[in-house]
């Protein structure tokens, strides 16, 4: 093992050896630095690390180096595939230090052959074309992992034979031994790095373990997120499709009488028409008088149900178990499912100042759904986390603020970590531009979608396409699409046309095209050259304060004696646009232009502190002054 940090990242070292081109980064051995002292002295580190620093090697090399049992988790699908596929064969080849490592997802990933083979028995033929493909499939897989399957199976289909662990009952099954979920879970235990997605690493801290081996470490990759998926891991939610999977999943093992079928949608009925009395897609709950009497009714129907199965535990079953263990985990899966919504509508009547609850319309059916969580997430993450894992490593391109690490700190309930910010090794000054509209240009005015139109048009001419039109909505989307997409001579598509691995491949496949899109756009995606030359952004991303949770957090934060736009919405929008203008230059070679279509950057005070965040680009005060630059 080379003796330090430096030797593994210099110009005579294995990292240089084994990769042809390899171009020291001072920000990446920094890094690596703080990183391998944080492991081994037992210490939490905060790092943003710019764009370009490579930061995938410069928490690897420590990781690997360490001995420990490290987890690591991130945000995105592509960068966890790059982790196994690239980034950790390289580091161990380079290393020459053994190590197993293995991508471990949540139960619902893998096949579970009790159910399809109980299916199997049960039916001569596959129900539908899709569960025939399914059926061919888990005749052969060897990893059970639906990620295999394609084409991907519907969520119908799959939920009938995945390993949901309201249906499993673990070692007393027959086919535990050859389980998929199982033999991962097992693989997982004896590796030395576990890479999971921040939805299953949350869930994991949720439910208190259980779901990840024990571990040292934890590298918490695209950490900026990290409040997100904290958060989801402890929202409850009631809806008609959870009462539908619940009573699914009871079927599947009950005899259950059918009369709970009418009974539950008789129930459902009068909570859909409760909750769409108020209009809006997202509204706190306590601003419909008519939910909490329809939630009450909902609460009777689970709590009969849980009397039922109290009852009829072991008569009840469907196949006679092998043993009274087994029926007795089944009752114990059935109740726990029921017990689930009944806290669920507890938690989102009870509220308080610590939770909100709050209904939101689905985009896929359209259905309302009654969601509950924490306002602030931070002592969660302070006593499941921080003060249980020996080393934490939070890292990302965007976590401070200015020079400081307050918000997430904040925001995380990290209390002590050592901290450190890796800039970028591009030349954002010679590599980029900054345009920033005019205050005449105001996000809030009623007329912005036809001042804006035009400024992207000029965009996208002067930069011939090649360009992300982000929108922080759907509606300004569409309004700024309809004004432009005629007048523009370049392939345009908008995202919800194609899904969105097959938009950004269109997108980088096809010569001066034009991408409008939303959220998903912002951030996790990564196209080097000149297909992408510019980025436009139609306002300061503010998190929305008509929101039930943001309005939550703003209210705490205001009775904690804190300014909540100066604390909260300022650090949340500086965060965002961060990751939007990090779409723009990936590599050296990089050029191109970020246009930001809100006047208030260039007219305000909390403007003017956002914009001193973002990597130091050349501001440009005209359009014109692309001339010649690209």
């Amino acid at each position: 093992m080379c003796a330090s940090i430096d030797d593994v990242f210099g110009a005579e070292g294995p990292i240089a050896a084994a990769l042809p081109g390899f171009q020291k980064r001072p920000g990446q051995v920094q890094m690596a630095h703080v990183v391998e002292r944080g492991m081994l002295e037992g210490v939490h580190t905060i790092v943003e690390a710019g764009t370009g620093i490579g930061k995938s090697l410069a928490y690897l090399v420590p990781a690997l180096r360490s001995g420990k049992k490290v987890v690591v988790s991130t945000g995105t699908i592509a960068l966890q595939e790059q982790l196994v596929g690239k980034d950790i064969p390289f580091a161990v080849r380079a290393l020459g230090i053994p190590a197993r490592t293995t991508l471990l997802k949540g139960r619902n990933h893998y096949l579970c052959k009790q159910k399809y083979l109980g299916m199997r028995r049960d039916r001569l033929l596959a129900p539908s074309r899709g569960m025939e493909q399914l059926w061919a499939w888990a005749q052969h897989t060897t990893t059970g992992d639906r990620a295999d399957l394609m084409p991907a199976p519907s969520a119908g289909d799959w939920e009938q034979v995945d390993a949901d662990a309201d249906d499993c009952v673990g070692e007393l099954c027959e086919h535990f031994r050859d389980c998929h979920f199982f033999r991962k879970r097992d693989e997982a235990r004896y590796a030395d790095i576990v890479i999971v997605n921040h939805a299953l690493f949350f869930l994991d801290l949720a439910m208190d373990g259980g779901l990840l081996p024990p571990y040292d470490v934890a590298v918490l990759d695209e950490a900026h997120q990290c409040e997100r998926w904290a958060t989801a891991a402890l929202t409850l939610s009631i809806s008609r499709g959870t009462v539908a999977r619940m009573l699914r999943k009871l079927h599947r093992t009950y005899h259950l009488p059918a009369t709970f079928d009418a009974r539950f949608d008789d129930a459902v009925r009068a909570l859909d028409a409760a909750l769409s009395h108020v209009s809006g897609e997202r509204y706190p709950l306590r601003a419909n008088d008519d939910a909490p009497p329809a939630l009450d009714d909902l609460r009777s129907e689970c709590l009969a149900l849980e009397n039922w199965v109290h009852a009829n535990w072991a008569s009840g079953l469907k196949k006679h178990p092998e043993n009274d263990a087994e029926a007795q985990r089944r009752r114990d899966l059935a109740l726990r499912s029921i017990l689930a919504h009944i806290t669920a509508i507890e938690q989102s009547q009870r509220g308080g100042d610590d939770a909100v609850a709050w209904v939101e319309r689905g985009e896929s059916d359209g259905r309302y759904e009654v969601n509950s969580a924490p306002v602030d997430v931070a002592q969660f993450l302070r006593e499941h986390l921080f003060t249980r894992t020996q080393s934490v490593v939070l890292t990302s391109a965007t976590l401070a603020q200015g020079r400081s690490f307050s918000f997430v700190r904040r925001t995380l309930g990290v209390d002590d970590a050592q901290e450190l910010i890796a800039a970028s090794p591009f030349d954002y000054a010679a590599q980029a531009r900054l345009f920033i509209a005019s205050a005449q240009v105001n996000p809030k005015a009623p007329d912005f979608a036809r001042r804006a139109a035009p400024l992207v048009e000029e965009c996208l001419e002067r930069t011939k396409g090649r360009a992300f039109v982000l929108f922080t909505s759907y509606a300004r989307l569409r309004e700024v699409h309809a004004l432009v997409a005629q007048r523009l001579p370049y392939p345009i598509r908008m995202q919800g046309e194609l899904p969105r691995a097959a938009l950004l491949e269109w997108f980088r496949r096809t010569p001066n095209s034009v991408l409008f899109a939303t959220a998903t756009f912002w951030e996790g995606i990564d196209v080097v050259g000149e297909a992408l030359s510019c980025v436009v952004i139609d306002r300061l991303p503010f998190p929305s304060p008509s929101d039930p949770l943001v309005a939550g957090k703003m209210a705490v934060l205001q009775a904690q004696g804190f300014d909540s736009f100066d604390s909260y919405m300022i650090p949340a929008a500086t965060v965002r646009l961060k990751q939007g203008f990090g779409r723009l230059i990936r590599s050296h070679t990089d050029r191109g232009v970020v246009a930001l279509l809100d006047g208030r950057a260039a007219s305000t005070g909390y403007g003017a502190r956002i914009l001193a965040a973002l990597p130091p680009a050349t501001r440009i005060e005209h359009l014109d002054e692309l001339e010649g630059f690209l």
